[in-house]
């Protein structure tokens, strides 16, 4: 682990400060901040968090990577990318209630969802959407409803209503993850949520429809994440993919590895 090096390297990058300056920050004791530079002693997790948080870096980061082997530009682009993460770019939720005061679950139809990319902070656009009440989710969390367009989700069916519950950590998202994201180009779409923040500063979105190829979108443009929580449709899903997609997308794999190829022998 790097623990010992790292937190000699931030605190000294952070104005030189004195290890009597960071005790009081952290709430210990100068003498455990030096014995945990010179590596004798080792913090109690709480502790640790509490310089993770304090530094502005993840817990991985402090205790697995060398921070002094990366440039200052690089520490502080992951320091950007872990604000996307934690909502510490101050994401704002505007809801709406009823008159006992439940949280609605708003719908977002199709040929609104435009609009919703602009609208989704403004209480007024909000209050111009169809709202309800579905008994059978759990309580404490805030939903919203959209209706899908297209057939990139198979085997949900275009018109099928998707409902998302709000999520303001991004670091809570598993890779595979389905769910509606809100970007502010892309628009509404339901995707597999691959995080790639760490590494790349995006959210990778892949499609359950072959035929449609996976992208990337910046986390600087996602204003919104809806971790999937059920569906309604009119339509019973069907299984599979028809003949006539597998051949599409097979053919779209041949033209990609006919690129690389390409790529390489020149």
């Amino acid at each position: 682990m790097f623990l010992s090096k790292n937190l000699k390297f931030l605190r000294e990058q952070n104005k030189r400060q004195s290890q009597e300056s960071l005790a009081n920050a952290l709430g210990i004791t100068r003498s455990a901040v030096s014995s945990y530079e010179d590596g004798r002693a080792e913090p109690k997790l709480i502790v640790m968090n509490r310089m993770a948080l304090y530094f502005n870096v993840s817990l991985d980061q402090l205790l697995n990577v060398d921070l002094s082997s990366i440039s200052e530009s690089e520490l502080e682009q992951q320091r950007e990318n872990k604000k996307y993460t934690t909502a510490k770019n101050m994401r704002v939720l505007s809801i709406t209630v009823d008159k006992e005061n439940n949280e609605n679950i708003e719908l977002v139809p199709a040929k609104a969802a435009a609009g919703y990319t602009t609208g989704y902070a403004d209480a007024e656009f909000l209050k111009e959407l169809p709202k309800y009440q579905l008994p059978f989710l759990s309580k404490g969390r805030t939903y919203r409803a959209f209706e899908i367009a297209g057939d990139s989700m198979l085997p949900l069916q275009s018109g099928a209503i998707v409902i998302g519950e709000y999520m303001d950590n991004w670091n809570q998202l598993k890779d595979g993850t389905i769910g509606v994201v809100v970007a502010r180009n892309d628009g509404v779409v339901l995707k597999k949520i691959f995080n790639k923040i760490p590494e790349r500063g995006t959210l990778l979105l892949k499609s359950t429809n072959i035929s449609y190829s996976a992208y990337e979108v910046p986390a600087d443009e996602v204003l919104e994440v809806w971790r999937f929580a059920a569906y309604i449709s009119k339509d019973f899903p069907e299984e599979g993919s028809s003949l006539s997609e597998l051949r599409r997308a097979f053919s779209r794999l041949e033209d990609e590895l006919r690129e690389v190829k390409l790529v390489q022998n020149s």
